[in-house]
């Protein structure tokens, strides 16, 4: 899986003030193994080659600035090219892309060859070029792309086939990205390889989410949208809008703060918002399957503490039911510790904890109501 690296460690090549001296201002002149930072003009080359991106001079500094997650992604992963691939430059890489929607992965690894600097001109490297391309600029992991597969038949395989589930329900405003992580206890993991979006990890613990809205708008305006079965792309955006929905204040606040944390693509958040109508799971085709198992996961996961319970919105019904003490309580200067049996046991249910919690502060107000009276 492809995750996103911290923000601190995301530029540790910029110590080397030489490295950026050297920086060469065409994709052809650069070899992306020594020199992995792509100028300003290189950046606009980059995007124009692999995806047919028309960039005009005026605001290109701004248009540019939308896309710096996605190529900052590029120049980490050319500092782990392959030494097979140590001549290849970024335009070697660009053309490589292009060839990967026009056969079968032994066709591409064929016609990639010959494209390739005098010593990459082997099986291997060929191999290995598609690997790299696969994961640095497509943003899909195809190691397991099959000699005789297309990639679109892969994609497919793996991801994008056509759902049987027949369950019928709404997925509601708080089965979101931060209800997982703050309520449910499951850990986000932000991913840049698209065919582990929605993947629920070893015992539920952890929900991979695809982040790299930008590349999906890319993939929309080019020719290698045809990897995919229609509407594909348009779906995981949608996805993306269930789990980073705009109309949620409390979403929106933790996933800016997630973004500055990690560097993560900050277009990810500005999906369209779903109306009620558009929440059911059998408006969603290719990622249902993965949608059903994480809803699952969450209405199953229970909070592991106060906190989370207190956030938990899933059962208003029963949380209404346990209503805070009287305000008197805390009027007549009641003090209030848990007990030790509490703070040393917290693998008991979080909800007996707050009903004792509860119970409590109860019997401590009535206390005090009592020497008030007297």
């Amino acid at each position: 899986m492809l995750s996103a690296p911290r923000l601190k460690s995301r530029y540790k090549w910029n110590i080397d003030h030489n490295l950026h001296s050297q920086a060469s201002n065409t994709l052809a002149e650069a070899k992306a193994l020594n020199r992995p930072h792509l100028t300003t003009n290189c950046q606009r080359e980059f995007l124009h080659e692999c995806w047919g991106l028309q960039l005009k001079d005026l605001g290109l500094e701004k248009e540019l600035q939308s896309y710096q997650s996605y190529l900052h992604h590029y120049e980490e992963s050319c500092l782990y090219v392959p030494i097979s691939l140590a001549d290849c430059t970024h335009e070697h890489f660009c053309k490589a892309a292009q060839q990967l929607q026009k056969g079968t992965r032994e066709s591409c690894e064929a016609a990639i060859e010959p494209l390739l600097p005098p010593t990459s001109q082997n099986h291997e490297a060929a191999k290995e070029c598609i690997n790299f391309v696969g994961k640095a600029i497509l943003l899909i992991d195809v190691l397991g792309w099959g000699a005789d597969e297309t990639l679109s038949d892969f994609i497919i395989r793996v991801i994008a086939l056509d759902s049987k589930q027949e369950d019928h329900y709404r997925m509601p405003l708080y089965f979101n990205a931060r209800t997982f992580a703050k309520v449910a206890g499951i850990k986000i993991l932000w991913t840049r390889d698209l065919l582990s979006h929605l993947e629920m990890g070893s015992n539920d613990s952890t929900l991979s989410v695809f982040h790299n809205a930008k590349v999906l708008q890319l993939y929309e305006q080019s020719s290698l949208k045809s990897i995919f079965p229609d509407e594909f792309v348009d779906e995981t955006r949608r996805t993306l809008s269930l789990m980073l929905p705009v109309a949620d204040k409390a979403s929106v606040k933790w996933f800016g703060s997630e973004q500055r944390r990690l560097g993560l693509d900050i277009t990810a958040g500005d999906c369209r918002h779903l109306r009620t109508t558009q929440r059911n799971i059998q408006d969603f085709n290719f990622w249902r399957d993965r949608l059903i198992i994480t809803k699952e996961a969450f209405d199953t996961s229970q909070p592991s503490g106060l906190l989370q319970f207190w956030r938990d919105d899933r059962n208003r019904v029963q949380c209404s039911t346990m209503a805070p003490p009287p305000v008197e309580a805390y009027q007549v200067g009641v003090v209030c510790t848990l007990p030790k049996e509490m703070t040393a046991a917290p693998q008991k249910d979080a909800r007996e904890q707050y009903t004792q919690l509860m119970q409590m502060l109860t019997q401590k107000t009535a206390s005090a109501q009592e020497i008030k009276k007297t």
